[in-house]
């Protein structure tokens, strides 16, 4: 599973959509919207950071995902 889908499926499970994501975090929109379409398959650490702490999921899950595509 790519990180945008794996992103993806957390908001979707939790009731959020990447313009909130992309507020809390301040990652812009097009770069959340490249990640989910697959234009992007990696973020930076410092946004990896800021996407997990926003979800309140596991870093360590985050990249183990970036790193199997």
């Amino acid at each position: 599973m790519s990180l945008g889908n794996s992103i993806n499926m957390v908001l979707k499970n939790k009731g959020l959509t990447n313009y909130w994501l992309s507020g809390v975090t301040g990652i812009d929109k097009t770069t959340l919207y490249s990640l989910k379409v697959g234009k992007l398959r990696t973020l930076t650490l410092r946004n990896m950071i800021k996407v997990a702490i926003a979800l309140d999921i596991d870093l360590n899950e985050l990249k183990k995902i970036d790193w199997e595509d």
